[in-house]
């Protein structure tokens, strides 16, 4: 089967809806609060697994403000068991999408080597990503209670209650990439064309 028109733009949309999930996974920047210490207001940055300038306890129990951003050290050290659930959820999402636009950019460069049943089942598996990914991002700001994030926001913020809080840019590229991905799995039934696979055959037989 060769990819149409609409092949080829489900392809590199669904590249770019990956690529765009799988940055703003990564990247901490989901939510923003500030911390005040020693005078000076920190900016804190929290997204599922990883933060940005987080306090830290020194071994004479004195609070140092860490500059830097990192993942928590451990799985369980994550502040929330909805962080955790949305930390599995997306980043299965996120794999199966890349797989996804993966095999469709290959597919644009050999032919035939997407039949129906392949389009179809790619279809399945794009739409399980999306819903994966806009799952964990529906249930992320449940974890928006924990003490970290009440500290960083001004001690108001709760499930989908961000208080002094903001959404920053890294969430809003996951949702973007993840309500992409969904869509683009309704495209995949037209996407590839087999009619010239008969024209072939005819024309061998004439």
């Amino acid at each position: 089967m060769s990819a149409t028109s609409v092949g080829k733009f489900w392809a590199v949309t669904s590249f770019l809806a990956a690529i765009a999930t799988a940055i703003g996974y990564y990247f901490p920047y989901w939510i923003q609060g500030y911390v005040a210490y020693d005078g000076e207001k920190f900016p804190m940055y929290f997204g599922v697994f990883r933060r940005c300038s987080y306090p830290e306890l020194n071994i004479d129990n004195t609070m140092e403000i860490i500059d830097g951003c990192g993942r928590y050290s451990t799985f369980v050290d994550i502040p929330s068991i909805w962080w955790k659930i949305s930390t599995i959820t997306i980043g299965s999402g996120v794999g199966l999408a890349l797989l996804i636009s993966l095999i469709g950019l290959i597919a644009l460069c050999v032919r035939d080597i997407i039949t129906t049943k392949i389009a179809r089942l790619l279809g399945l598996v794009q739409m399980s990503a999306g819903l994966l990914v806009g799952g964990g991002v529906a249930i992320y700001p449940n974890g928006w209670s924990s003490t970290e994030v009440r500290q960083s926001c001004g001690g108001r913020s709760g499930p989908y209650e961000l208080g002094k809080c903001e959404l920053c840019w890294a969430f809003f590229m996951t949702s973007v990439g993840g309500t992409l991905t969904l869509l683009c799995s309704a495209l995949t039934c037209y996407s590839f064309d087999d009619k010239h696979q008969y024209r072939s055959v005819i024309a061998t037989h004439v």
